[in-house]
């Protein structure tokens, strides 16, 4: 899975080899896979990435202001295509389950 992230207009990706992502700001008490510091419209544990059955699914963790899917609050989980994007508080997230390869 990569996932490319873009707060406060730059850019930066993630390769992981992870097939189950946790996005958030972590504290003393949480951690996360994901960091979206300093985006402080960011819950703690806001959302999870994960794949399963060849998908890449998206789910809000019952977040303080929710998890945007193209613009669309999600409410339960949802499978991603490639050129979604999912908005965590003011950060876009786009996730790819095969990376580009060059």
């Amino acid at each position: 899975m990569q996932i490319s992230i873009c707060y406060a207009g730059s850019w930066r990706v993630l390769p992981s080899t992870k097939t189950l992502v946790t996005i958030g700001r972590p504290n003393k008490e949480v951690s996360v896979d994901l960091d979206l510091s300093p985006d402080t419209t960011v819950s703690r544990l806001h959302a999870k990435a994960y794949e399963s059955n060849g998908a890449i699914w998206i789910e809000d963790l019952k977040s303080k202001y929710g998890t945007l899917l193209n613009g669309t609050k999600i409410t339960q989980p949802t499978s991603i295509q490639s050129g979604d994007t999912i908005t965590i508080g003011e950060t876009l997230l786009r996730i790819d389950l095969q990376p580009n390869k060059k």
